[in-house]
């Protein structure tokens, strides 16, 4: 479907059809009209020659031709004397010229307006009227008569019958009163239908051809082009904005332009257009001949494609605007406004410029109130301004969620999407700017913060493997050393040191790798139930002898009832035994250890307390970090690692691992759901 949209093709297209489907759509509305009006003409319709129309537009000739003749009559005997004058009578056929001739004083060479059509008149007195041009071959009664006569379409009656090629004007066939009057007249008479410059013949047999064509299928043809014009005006406006390669809607330099200026343009050309077209059409009705017949029809043409184009820049750009949502912002009135506002509210606080917008709001009200008060029915107008205000505060309001919904995701440490700054406004648009700044900024904190986390975790990890083997060497040699029996001293005691060192350092290592793995979650678990009671006697039990030798004694406070959580029996001994090893290190010798154990709810908390041994001059979030001991002076053997081991290992079985400092009060507490 976007592919669809995008391409210029099918837009092309489209455009095209649009003007086909509605000239089809007009051509068989106005045959199907036609038709209505003129229904008996096309009831077994051959051509235009036979229809009603044709027959009494020729017969109304013949009737005209007769009343000149008369009226002609009556000025040639007023005037005997007169061989040349020119005279009109009504406002479609002329007389004008007359001339007479010795060789034939009887005939009468009349030029009239009857332009379509030769006609001979014989009055009863012998009298001979034609309009029919004089030359060699029409100069006398004969000549004229056989040159009417071989026409293609010819009438004619002679006092006894009518002869006709022409069958509804018959004498059988003909349905016209007009007959009764030409014989009542006494005339005799011969028409034929000129051939060489029929205009109105021509017009009308084009029309009634293609009446008599379509008007059968018009209905059909109408509703098919019209459900395809919709579909196809459909897909124009849905297309309109969208451009292969570009995101969401684009807009030209055309766009750009203020609207108002595109609408008189835009005004001024359809004026001068459907102008243009009037005078066309109004050609084609007069039917003056037909080759500017046939050039008013082109014109109409082209001069309705140029109607077209203006009409779908005008539209197109409308469509286009209001998409991309620049419509109200790309107008001369909107550019004054936004002048007048911003030179007025620049220096304005958010409180000033709200009271000014709310007073703007109740004036406005009061204004569309007193002109509509007299006009029930235009209080539509004060409900279309209170719904556009509300639509606009409901639209700030949405782009407050969305920043404070992108300032909790950076709160909680999430990177999150950017935000849309061309869908914030004013003020709030420079807010999301500033905040996709920040966001930036903490994302790529983040990212590098995270980088150098794991290059330090991959380097401590490999370090740690490339000094387990040669230490494992050299623990080994010293077993082998001790296994000889030497006899120095002093030798002895440097075994011992080195034996010493280097189990420190095989633990310093271990450390180190378990430390990577707990930090970096690379730790199997085992979840299981485990007695939280059981737990803290074993450890206990394990560290015994050394809080005796250091003269500390142990304070439980254990519920009677077994408390169990879910985790993992070995890393969850390793978390106590740490602490521990804390404990046995840095507590206040000849002092006492308070191991808590209590159950609050679905919460099983753990707390262990000490007096330190050493003033506590740290903070709690140092003390968390790896390589950082409570002994600052670093006299006692010890990582640094074992609080931080300790609670990666709490927080992957998820639980929660806090550390409280209070003048030299070490205290631990760990939190697991109870089960």
């Amino acid at each position: 479907m976007e592919k669809l949209k995008n391409s210029n093709i099918v837009k092309a297209l489209c455009y095209f059809l649009v003007p086909m489907l509605v000239l089809i759509i007009i051509l068989n509305a106005l045959s199907t009209l036609y038709y209505l009006d003129n229904e008996s003409d096309f009831t077994n319709y051959k051509s235009y020659i036979e229809t009603k129309r044709f027959s009494d537009s020729y017969m109304g000739k013949i009737l005209r031709a007769i009343h000149i003749a008369e009226n002609e009559k009556e000025y040639i005997q007023a005037n005997s004397k007169l061989k040349t004058e020119s005279v009109k009578y009504g406002t479609d056929e002329t007389l004008s010229k007359i001339e007479t001739y010795g060789e034939n004083p009887n005939i009468q060479y009349n030029f009239y307006t009857i332009r379509n059509y030769d006609v001979l008149l014989i009055s009863p007195d012998g009298d001979i009227i034609t309009n029919v041009e004089r030359t060699t071959s029409t100069d006398t009664r004969e000549k004229i008569e056989q040159y009417i006569l071989s026409k293609k379409y010819y009438w004619k009656y002679d006092k006894k019958q009518v002869k006709t090629n022409i069958s509804n004007m018959s004498y059988e066939n003909s349905y016209y009163n007009g007959i009764e009057e030409i014989i009542n007249s006494g005339y005799e008479v011969y028409t034929a239908l000129k051939e060489d410059d029929n205009n109105e013949f021509y017009a009308f047999n084009m029309i009634y051809d293609f009446v008599g064509s379509t008007y059968k299928d018009a209905p059909s043809v109408i509703i098919v082009c019209s459900i395809l014009l919709l579909i196809v005006c459909t897909y124009i406006i849905i297309s309109i904005g969208h451009k292969e390669g570009h995101e969401g809607i684009y807009t030209n330099s055309l766009d750009k332009i203020p609207y108002e200026i595109i609408a008189f343009v835009a005004i001024a050309l359809l004026t001068i257009e459907a102008g243009g077209l009037v005078m066309c059409l109004q050609a084609i009705n007069d039917i003056i001949s037909k080759m500017i017949m046939n050039a008013s029809i082109t014109g109409a043409i082209c001069i309705g494609v140029v109607i077209y184009i203006t009409l779908a820049i005008i539209g197109v750009t409308t469509i286009r605007r209001i998409k991309a949502h620049v419509f109200w912002k790309n107008t001369i009135i909107y550019k004054i406004i936004e002048f007048v506002l911003n030179g007025l509210f620049t220096d304005l606080n958010t409180t000033a410029k709200l009271v000014l917008q709310y007073g703007g709001f109740i004036l406005t009200s009061v204004i569309i109130i007193l002109i509509v008060r007299d006009a029930p029915i235009f209080i539509l107008l004060l409900l279309a301004f209170w719904y556009y205000v509300f639509k606009k505060l409901l639209n700030y309001n949405l782009q407050i969620d969305k920043i404070r919904e992108q300032i909790k995701n950076m709160y909680n440490g999430n990177k999150g999407e950017k935000l849309d700054e061309e869908t914030f406004t004013k003020e709030l648009k420079q807010v999301a700017i500033e905040l996709n700044d920040i966001s930036g900024g903490l994302t790529k904190a983040i990212d590098e913060a995270m980088k150098s986390e794991r290059l330090k975790t991959e380097l401590i990890t490999n370090v740690s493997h490339d000094i387990k083997t040669p230490l494992t060497s050299i623990i080994n040699y010293v077993d082998l050393m001790k296994q000889e029996e030497i006899e120095d001293e002093k030798v002895k005691e440097y075994l011992q040191v080195l034996d010493n060192k280097s189990q420190r350092l095989k633990k310093l290592t271990e450390d180190l790798v378990e430390a990577s793995k707990a930090s970096s979650g690379n730790i199997k678990l085992t979840m299981e139930k485990l007695n939280v009671k059981e737990l803290i006697k074993q450890v206990s039990g394990e560290f015994e002898d050394k809080f005796e030798k250091r003269g500390l004694e142990i304070i439980e406070n254990l519920p009677e009832e077994d408390i169990f959580i879910e985790a993992d029996s070995r890393y969850m001994f390793r978390v106590m035994e740490n602490m521990y090893v804390n404990i046995s290190k840095y507590a206040l010798e000849n002092s006492r250890v308070y191991i808590d154990i209590e159950k609050n709810g679905d919460t099983a908390k753990i707390s262990l307390k000490n007096i330190s041994q050493d003033q506590l001059n740290i903070s709690v979030d140092e003390l968390m970090q790896r390589f950082v001991r409570g002994d600052s002076s670093r006299t006692t053997e010890g990582s640094g690692l074992g609080i931080s081991i300790a609670k990666s290992l709490t927080e992957l079985q998820k639980g929660k691992f806090n550390i409280y400092l209070d003048g030299d009060l070490f205290k631990v507490e760990i939190e697991f759901k109870a089960i």
